[in-house]
This record gives C-alpha cells, structure tokens and sequence, in this order.
C-alpha cells in the first residue's frame, strides 16, 4: 500500500540506505523493490546485499559496482556511476537518470523517469539525496 509523504522527508530504505524526497507516494514492492513517484516523475530502486565475498572479507564500492562502470559520482556515502537516458515509451520520450550507486557490501540501482527534459536538475537533486550509513 502507498505511503503519502505529504510535506516531503527523509525515506528510511533497507541495508543503511535512505532517500530525501519532495512531497510524494513510496511503496515497498512485494519483489522488495521500491517505487516512489509525484505527479511527473517516478523512481525505481533495487538494493543488493552482500555478506562479503567468497573468503569472508568485505567486497568494497567499486566492485560492488562491477567493472563495467565508470564512477563518476559520489555522495552521502557511496560512489557510483550515473549516466542520461533517453527512451522512448507507447510513442513518447521518457527521460531517465541511471544512477547505479555502491557502499562496501551493498548496491543501489535507482533509476529517476520524468517526462520533460528541463527537469534534469530535479532529478539530479533527487540521486544527490540519497545517503548510505550515518
């Protein structure tokens, strides 16, 4: 069920992750996923944990977040790779900020839609307000 976060605030995740948010609708899916959104944007979010790696030892940022990515970014927390898309969905471009985030045993993927594309800021500010620990 939807939870209205009427005035915005902080949203407390899973695994030390924890997001600032406008005033929106969170829900925790029942595949463990998260969805919030606002009237012309959505966001998706998906946590991995780890316990640590096959000798025990705690598997770091970077290799939580594969080879395959680039940092590019950082904050409260974490590093990670956050890249612009644009896509096409029933005929009409959908914008997209991919920001794959990590923190030593534990990755983020939390994928910002929004319909115009002048609210890149928005959506920016939106990865920004994420925070992994205390």
């Amino acid at each position: 069920m939807a939870t209205l976060l009427e005035h915005g605030g902080e949203v407390d995740l899973w695994c030390g992750w924890r997001v600032t948010l406008p005033p929106s609708y969170h829900e925790r899916n029942s595949d463990g996923s998260w969805s919030f959104w606002g009237a012309d944007w959505t966001i998706d979010a998906i946590i991995v944990e780890v316990a640590g790696d096959s000798s025990g030892k705690a598997v770091s940022a970077e290799k939580m977040l594969g080879s395959e990515r680039t940092i590019n970014a950082s904050g409260g927390g974490w590093v990670g790779e956050v890249v612009a898309l644009t896509e096409t969905d029933n005929g009409r471009d959908v914008f997209r900020l991919s920001a794959n985030l990590a923190s030593e045993n534990t990755s983020l993927s939390f994928w910002v839609s929004y319909f115009e594309e002048h609210q890149r800021p928005f959506a920016e500010k939106l990865v920004r307000g994420v925070v992994h620990g205390t």
